[in-house]
């Protein structure tokens, strides 16, 4: 079977156990975790009180008051600490596993996957997710069994991607990612998060942020995502400029595409400026804004 698949090899994991787990979680992150039950999983995201991204991660529910917590990346001790911050009395504690785990995402079947792995960790966990423009799932391996995981994978779906692979194909889709795109120079409705976000359970640390900023419809900001044609690369910071020769903002990541002659870019937009269509420019390169399908998935 053939499929592509990416070893996360920079992801960031955390143990998070203890009586007051869930209430704790619920109430430090984004999204609800109340009802999720053993081996369900969520998106959702630890904030600031204004809302900027400390971290963004995916939650797997083990067993009862163990919950894990991945991040594609990011600094390991600043997230540890932003995710304990707010522990005083809470019978919580939190254990950085990234030594003795795997995360990976597969466009496959859960049900492929599974049959795939076997029984190659201590814990395995999935998420369904498209992030590269074909359904597929987030597999988290807890303890998995020396390399006997990654081979399993490789020998069931072919070579892994390369980073650069990885990268043209989520900016190609627009898929953002934590810490490139979603980071602590935005807030989630910046980046289109609202899958990471629950806007009915009560209070988060950053709710009255992310609220009123949903509840106003219009932010002064917007991720987007464009296509330039030409060959090489656009730095991070490089100015974006309407065709009538207004600035609207900056190269946030960029994903040169050599073989077809472009290069796919997120890009962080003052809002109302643009429309999906419009031409754009960039160090040089002539360039259009695409919409972002694939956005909030």
């Amino acid at each position: 079977m053939s499929a592509h698949w990416y070893h996360l090899s920079d992801a960031v994991s955390f143990k998070v156990s203890g009586k007051d787990a869930r209430r704790y979680l619920n109430n430090r992150l984004s999204n609800d975790l109340r009802s999720l039950a053993q081996g369900e999983s969520t998106l959702a995201a630890a904030l600031t009180a204004q809302g900027r991204v400390e971290c963004l991660c995916s939650v797997f529910v083990g067993a009862q008051d163990v919950f894990y917590l991945v991040a594609d990346g990011g600094n390991r001790q600043a997230i540890f600490a932003s995710l304990g911050r707010f522990i005083v009395a809470d019978r919580v504690s939190i254990e950085d596993i990234s030594a003795v785990s795997l995360f990976a995402h597969i466009t496959a079947s859960t049900d492929a996957v599974s049959h795939a792995l076997g029984d190659a960790g201590e814990a395995c966990f999935m998420r369904p997710c498209n992030r590269i423009g074909a359904e597929g799932v987030d597999v988290l391996l807890v303890n998995p069994q020396g390399t006997a995981a990654s081979e399993r994978l490789q020998l069931a779906f072919g070579a892994p991607l390369s980073r650069d692979e990885y990268t043209l194909l989520r900016c190609s889709q627009g898929s953002p990612v934590f810490p490139d795109e979603v980071n602590d120079r935005v807030i989630l409705t910046e980046c289109g998060m609202r899958s990471a976000v629950s806007f009915s359970k009560g209070c988060y640390v950053g709710q009255e942020v992310i609220e009123r900023s949903d509840a106003i419809g219009k932010l002064p900001r917007t991720l987007v995502r464009m296509r330039f044609a030409g060959v090489g690369n656009l730095p991070a910071e490089t100015s974006i400029v309407s065709s009538a020769g207004e600035s609207l903002g900056k190269v946030v990541t960029a994903a040169p595409d050599t073989s077809a002659a472009r290069i796919y870019v997120f890009a962080l937009l003052k809002s109302g400026s643009y429309s999906i269509g419009s031409t754009v420019s960039a160090g040089g390169f002539s360039g259009e804004i695409l919409s972002m399908e694939q956005h909030t998935k």
